[in-house]
């Protein structure tokens, strides 16, 4: 049953959300729960996120809470947690082997470094039952927008020919983001994420299958992650309607270029997948000959080469993926797209309680706050692949390098203050608000 939002507020901003993936819809909770009014302009025709899992930090949770109370009630529903496992999955030449407390490098059970995995439309089905009525519009893919001062709103123009107005447009359309495009211009190297030579192959086994191949902890209850030689192969077991199944992503680095353009997704085949596992432990071996013969493959795309220079321009702003894209290998994009709505909800809550005509202010305080720590992820989870991928000619292969290095960048993903967070938020647009006021530049 949807919540009724919170009355609007006199002064409270109509806000335009681009983009109705997990970021948007929990962005469009925390904006109901301060009683802001908000559209969700989704380009596809319903609801849809793909069936791949998602692991959700500690800190993330916390954000979901102070979003909308009932975000992390919906989490819990679909999610299950545990920590994770990172073993070596090269080397062990049998099963017991595999198995054996010696083909582990090392737990990640520091405080706040347990996970809470789910598939992603599970996810996204429970957050969108609490949304109210009438606030999503689908088939409204982004073409431009017109930020004028001397209009009183942004106007947006879709590709369909129609269009809305809004006093601000917050884009959260994702990695290929038409609103980052058009807010840094598209001849900046930023407007468009990068290539970083991983792809992505996906799967799901039932249980019952996994546990013969990986063994009654690995397949059936734990949260591994397996690594070697120029792959990363992340396993948890989760819910699929009724059924619970293991999630099993592989990410492959390749030297290749990625030759399907802005598509992030392509056909692959089983023979892609096995060849670079060929000398890879049996039961990894195993694994991957489960895998369907015909595949999909995922363009691994991020901001590190080109990383955008600011998250906002005048009463437009770009959250989550649209504004620092990143690779997988510390588990935390999403949780970054998740501080990031809990920001842009109390920014827009500071529009609602401020005397003036404050979106920008508002939007330049959450940039500065956001802009340091989500690009210092980007940069250090691509850095990570290259370790966990045996690709660092100092790490190599040690195990107690890639705890080491594990531990150091997981520590400040999860020792994070959100609520210092949203009070920095506050104190930056109070300073911007007092400067305006004095004529300060």
């Amino acid at each position: 049953m949807p919540p009724t939002c919170t009355s609007a507020a006199s002064n409270a901003p109509n806000v335009a959300i681009v983009g109705g993936g997990l970021i948007g819809v929990m962005l469009g909770l925390g904006l109901c729960h301060r009683g802001i009014p908000f559209t969700i302009y989704e380009r596809a025709s319903d609801w849809h996120e793909i069936g791949a899992g998602v692991a959700l930090t500690s800190v993330a949770r916390s954000s979901m809470q102070r979003l909308h109370p009932d975000v992390l009630a919906a989490l819990r529903r679909v999610a299950g947690a545990n920590h994770f496992g990172f073993w070596d999955g090269f080397h062990p030449r049998t099963k017991e082997a595999f198995q054996a407390p010696e083909a582990l490098h090392f737990l990640l059970d520091a405080p706040g470094t347990d996970y809470w995995c789910c598939m992603r439309s599970q996810f996204l089905r429970e957050l969108v039952a609490l949304l109210p009525k009438g606030s999503t519009q689908f088939n409204k893919e982004l073409d431009s927008y017109v930020d004028d001062p001397s209009r009183q709103q942004v106007l947006l123009r879709f590709t369909d020919g129609t269009s809305a107005e809004a006093d601000a447009l917050l884009g959260c359309d994702g990695i290929h983001s038409r609103t980052r495009q058009l807010l840094l211009g598209d001849d900046n190297p930023a407007a468009r994420a990068s290539f970083t030579h991983q792809l992505g192959y996906r799967a799901v086994l039932p249980i019952s299958e996994a546990i013969e191949v990986l063994g009654e902890a690995k397949g059936g209850s734990d949260y591994c992650i397996h690594i070697g030689p120029n792959a990363y192969v992340p396993s948890y077991p989760m819910l699929d309607g009724a059924e619970t199944v293991l999630n099993m992503t592989t990410v492959i680095y390749t030297p290749e270029p990625w030759t399907h353009g802005q598509k992030t997704v392509a056909p692959a085949t089983h023979d892609e997948v096995a060849k670079v596992f060929q000398d890879w432990s049996p039961p990894i071996r195993d694994l991957i000959a489960r895998f369907p013969e015909k595949l999909m493959k995922w363009g691994i795309f991020d901001m590190a080469d080109h990383p955008a220079p600011t998250y906002v321009s005048g009463r437009v702003a770009i959250l989550g993926d649209a504004a620092h894209a990143s690779t997988p290998f510390l588990g935390a994009g999403g949780a970054m797209g998740i501080e990031d709505a809990l920001a842009m909800a109390s920014a827009m809550q500071l529009v609602s309680e401020s005397s003036t005509q404050s979106v920008p202010t508002a939007l330049q305080a959450f940039s500065a706050v956001r802009l340091e720590r989500s690009q210092w992820l980007v940069r250090s989870s691509r850095e990570m692949g290259v370790i966990f991928q045996w690709r660092d000619p100092a790490a190599g292969n040690d195990g107690e390098r890639f705890r080491e290095e594990a531990e150091r960048r997981t520590k400040k993903v999860s020792d994070f203050d959100v609520d210092a967070m949203v009070e920095q938020v506050r104190v930056e647009f109070e300073k911007r608000i007092a400067g305006a006021g004095t004529g300060a530049a």
